[in-house]
């Protein structure tokens, strides 16, 4: 889907979840959070979701790429299987796990209390990103 739509195009709702998008004329879309069909929001649906709906929300495309990379580091060979197994949290899934454990080491990183090795230039080899805790 484009950024923005084409001066042809109508607003248009998902009939099983209710996202929003549009629709380009004759175009036939499906919803990609929960695969329902979209069709063209009907008068009064346009005008409600234009003056009482949120604005499109945007998330940087850096910041869940940053957490993905300081994830896969600190959890490489295994230690964040270890971790968890050693602390063996109660009703706590391991995803859960990584993800909370993950913002402590974020923290620790803009708090200089652990140290990240990062090489200069992307590489395939592994052992030139290191976290240092």
């Amino acid at each position: 889907m484009a950024t923005s739509p084409s001066p042809g195009a109508r607003r248009a709702i998902c009939d099983r979840c209710g996202a929003r998008g549009w629709l380009e004329p004759g175009e036939l879309r499906v919803c990609a959070e929960c695969g329902g069909p979209y069709r063209q929001m009907a008068l009064l649906e346009g005008i409600v979701d234009r003056w009482f709906a949120p604005p499109a929300q945007h998330v940087s495309e850096f910041y869940p790429r940053h957490l993905k990379l300081i994830e896969l580091m600190w959890t490489a060979e295994g230690r964040g299987r270890e971790t968890y197994e050693a602390l063996a949290p109660e009703k706590v899934s391991y995803t859960q796990f990584v993800t909370r454990a993950t913002q402590v080491v974020v923290r620790g990183l803009a708090e200089g209390w652990i140290q990240l090795d990062l090489p200069v230039a992307p590489t395939a080899d592994d052992s030139q990103y290191r976290v240092r805790f």
